[in-house]
């Protein structure tokens, strides 16, 4: 088969296989597009011996920057010529998994071993970059019959079971290629769907993350909730049946914050998550279920601290081990419908019958604090945008909620004009605006530190905001009158 290399890819290619000779092979996605002839940015090399060293050679060649992950075996190197694409190395490697769902025992390789540890045969592909034989294409596993059908199928038996984000891959595949599942395969993920709770968070969190890049991703995700791995992540789970609309949503929100907002540190991939949970259902999942998944896939949370045990100095907890007698020294009463379960080197307690969900690590409970399960309380507060409402109001509400809440909250049709308007403010004007005194100027003025102070200064910055005061000396006129009434 004669592949057609584009430049700068022919000719990056050639430079590593000079130096590498034989040891060094293109592989995977790289080959698979190349036959499809289309575009793939991702320029994947196997190096038959040490990556790592390889990677090195390239970077003193092409200078730029180098990223080593030596407990990996593999380097990633951006040449300094913006013209040649960034090439990461792979050491070549063999796997074996000695648990379904667990990680794999690696050990080095031939470049047979490492594409039979490939996920599809499609991808089971290397080409030879040596000069002798540049452009030779190598496939064991029947790749190129697979592309030329448009069929997706595993490698083993085992495969799905193994490692079960293979499912989300073989789905995101088939839609981007209009490519066909087998029926062997669908059988084997039916079968595997059980082991996806032994994935931790992160590892489906990114497969998702790669599905919402997808320009498809509406269809990718209804094929996936046909296949039931969003109820075995967790049966609260269900996908709102208006997501192909909302993800068009979010993507005038992340187009529209670009625009005017590009300066921020704004989270497009936290606006597409939030997709996946109903932009458009107020009634929604229920928050403590959205916090549950949000620490569960290690989703933007944080842990704000709302209770300690006196004695903190408590024997650790093992996974299995969690009971009520540890938690009534901190006070906490459960129902009889609770579930805690081990995520993430801690406990993640969820009380169904009073909707509550905390976190638990040695002596301290937790809430969760995540943006997307405050987009879900944004609803609450639309209703009092109204024409009436004083700038500081606005003010007010809205500085508590995360930007990407705001900014796709523009984008649902059930606003009106002054809400989003109101929004629009916050955003683009209200949030920059500084308090024109401070804390040292209330001690200039003679107010000691106390109770009091924090309310004082919200109370002068609120007029601020509403325009009564518009310098320091206003400032300091309005306060005297406070203190002395």
């Amino acid at each position: 088969m004669e592949l057609h290399i584009p430049e700068p890819l022919s000719t990056t290619l050639h430079e590593i296989g000079d130096v590498a000779g034989e040891n060094a092979y293109l592989v995977g996605g790289s080959v698979r597009d190349l036959i499809l002839k289309r575009e793939n940015l991702d320029i994947d090399i196997v190096v038959v011996g040490d990556g790592i060293q390889l990677a090195t050679e390239m970077y003193r060649q092409w200078k730029g920057k180098i990223q080593v992950y030596q407990q990996f075996g593999t380097a990633c190197v951006t040449p300094e010529n913006p013209d040649k694409p960034k090439v990461d190395f792979v050491t070549a490697r063999c796997e074996t998994y000695n648990k379904a769902g667990t990680l794999p025992k690696v050990v080095p390789g031939s470049i047979t071993d490492d594409l039979y540890r490939r996920d599809f045969t499609i991808n089971a592909l290397a080409m030879h970059i040596d000069t002798p034989n540049f452009g030779t294409v190598i496939d064991k596993v029947g790749g190129i019959e697979d592309l030329n059908s448009g069929t997706i199928q595993v490698l083993h038996e085992k495969s799905y079971t193994d490692d079960p984000t293979r499912i989300f891959r073989a789905f995101r595949y088939a839609v981007r290629y209009n490519f066909n599942i087998t029926e062997s395969d669908y059988n084997r993920i039916k079968d595997a769907l059980q082991y996806i709770k032994e994935i931790s968070g992160e590892r489906i969190r990114n497969e998702i993350d790669r599905v919402l890049l997808e320009s498809t991703a509406p269809q990718i995700l209804n094929e996936l909730v046909n296949t039931g791995i969003f109820t075995a992540i967790s049966p609260h789970w269900k996908i709102p049946p208006s997501f192909a609309e909302d993800f068009q949503l979010a993507q005038q929100a992340i187009s529209w914050s670009s625009e005017y907002i590009e300066k921020d540190n704004i989270s497009s991939n936290i606006i597409l998550w939030m997709t996946l949970f109903g932009i458009q259902d107020n009634e929604g999942i229920p928050a403590y279920i959205l916090e549950y998944l949000c620490f569960r896939l290690v989703l933007g949370y944080k842990l704000e601290k709302i209770a300690e045990a006196k004695n903190r100095n408590l024997p650790k907890i093992s996974t299995s081990e969690l009971k009520q007698s540890h938690l009534n020294d901190i006070g906490v009463d459960l129902s009889q419908n609770t579930s805690m379960e081990h995520y993430n080197g801690k406990w993640c307690i969820i009380d169904k019958e009073k909707k509550k969900t905390f976190i638990y690590e040695q002596g301290v409970l937790y809430k969760i604090i995540s943006p997307i399960a405050m987009f879900q309380s944004l609803y609450s507060v639309l209703n009092s945008l109204n024409d009436t409402v004083p700038t500081s109001e606005i003010y007010r509400i809205l500085k508590t909620y995360p930007l990407e809440a705001l900014v796709l909250s523009l984008s649902y049709h059930n606003q009106s004009r002054v809400q989003q308007e109101n929004i629009k403010e916050y955003l683009l004007n209200l949030r920059y605006i500084q308090p024109i005194i401070n804390g040292n100027d209330l001690i200039q003025w003679g107010e000691k530190p106390g109770k009091n102070f924090d309310s004082i200064l919200k109370n002068i910055f609120s007029k601020q905001l509403d325009g009564i005061i518009s310098s320091k000396s206003e400032a300091y006129t309005y306060y005297i009158n406070k203190r002395d009434q």
